[in-house]
């Protein structure tokens, strides 16, 4: 199983936890003498600022703002937030201690049509972390509303897994800490679905809370703690309305725009039966040749980065019909830095070019 599909079925499974302490790299070896003069002051004045810490926080409080740095830490190279300039990531204060509610936020982001948030939450015992995917799961909620949704042990961006036995052994070794008894989740919080919440309860925060289950039992909660949404960071191209003709189908297809964000792609396209195929219980054998083009669109067109390397947005994860066209909405877990795209194309068609282009 891949992670998109994992992350469907689990309830949006995505990035990383590979916190390490700080420690000698084998390369370090072959380095230049200056080189390592300059690693070994960087890591005295570590060990320094540790030490400090463990002086002034103590032991235990060393150890609980330790797992929950190291998580953001982990969370941002996984993201690849800073090499791809995502502005609309944003980092929250740590504690020196666990709060009594046993939540912490991490950091979010926002991706256009969700806005993911990363928590720890604690004390989560092994045996309960250990029961993910079989008799134990999570929700998200908005007490005072009827807003929730899933939450997931978050887990790096690249991972496969197949069976709930490899979920297990990767959720205990990326997502939780045993030392702390610390979960780290994923939650998947509707833009659109939260902004009704904040409307229904008159506020620009609201308070947001974990639940975890076994079976269709709640266990306990975890929280809450105000949130507000984050700003979105997106690009727009749009492709005046151009068509592209499938050969293999022989159908004809008109692309009208692409809303880029640096987790997430919507396509805009248009067709004769569109509105027909994305009415609600539309038999999809009927238009299974639309499917597969939408598909196509997708999966086969290609952004192009200066350093010329290409991306592809990913197969379609929700399709709805609005104002006349089919939104293909398309998410993965790693960032993309859409201010560096260059050029898009779909198979022999250019739908988009920068007036400069340094892939050529």
């Amino acid at each position: 199983m891949n992670r998109e599909l994992l992350s469907k079925a689990l309830g949006e499974i995505d990035p990383r936890y590979v916190a390490e302490a700080y420690r000698s790299a084998p390369e370090d070896a072959a380095a230049s003498s200056e080189r390592i003069v300059h690693l070994k002051k960087k890591r005295i004045l570590t060990f320094a600022l540790a030490a400090v810490l463990l002086l002034s926080l103590g032991v235990t409080a060393f150890a609980v703002w330790n797992i929950h740095s190291a998580r953001q830490q982990a969370l941002k190279a996984d993201l690849k937030i800073e090499e791809n300039q995502v502005d609309s990531y944003v980092e929250y204060s740590l504690p020196t201690e666990d709060p009594a509610n046993g939540l912490v936020l991490l950091s979010a982001v926002n991706d256009g049509q969700e806005q993911r948030v990363y928590v720890n939450i604690s004390p989560v015992t092994e045996a309960e972390a250990s029961a993910f995917a079989e008799t134990m799961s999570f929700f998200w909620s908005i007490p005072g509303t009827d807003v929730g949704g899933f939450a997931a042990p978050q887990l790096p961006s690249d991972l496969t897994l197949s069976g709930s036995d490899e979920i297990c052994e990767a959720v205990l070794r990326y997502a939780y800490d045993r030392s702390t008894q610390t979960m780290t989740l994923q939650c998947y919080l509707g833009v659109e679905q939260v902004k009704g919440a904040m409307a229904e309860l008159g506020t620009e925060s609201f308070p947001l809370q974990i639940n975890m289950f076994f079976g269709d039992k709640p266990s306990r909660s975890f929280g809450p703690i105000s949130f507000a949404l984050t700003e979105e960071q997106h690009r727009e191209f749009d492709f005046g309305g151009m068509v592209y003709h499938d050969p293999e189908l022989d159908k004809d297809i008109e692309i009208l725009s692409l809303e880029l964000t640096p987790f997430s792609a919507v396509w805009k396209v248009r067709y004769d039966i569109a509105e027909q195929f994305h009415q609600p219980g539309a038999d999809w054998n009927t238009f299974r040749d639309w499917a597969l083009l939408e598909d196509k669109v997708c999966i086969e067109s290609e952004l192009l980065f200066s350093d010329g390397s290409r991306w592809s947005t990913g197969g379609v994860l929700a399709a709805p019909f609005e104002d006349g066209a089919v939104n293909l909405i398309c998410g993965w877990g790693s960032a993309i830095n859409i201010d560096d795209v260059q050029r898009i194309v779909l198979g022999d068609l250019t739908l988009w070019e920068a007036e400069y282009n340094p892939c050529e």
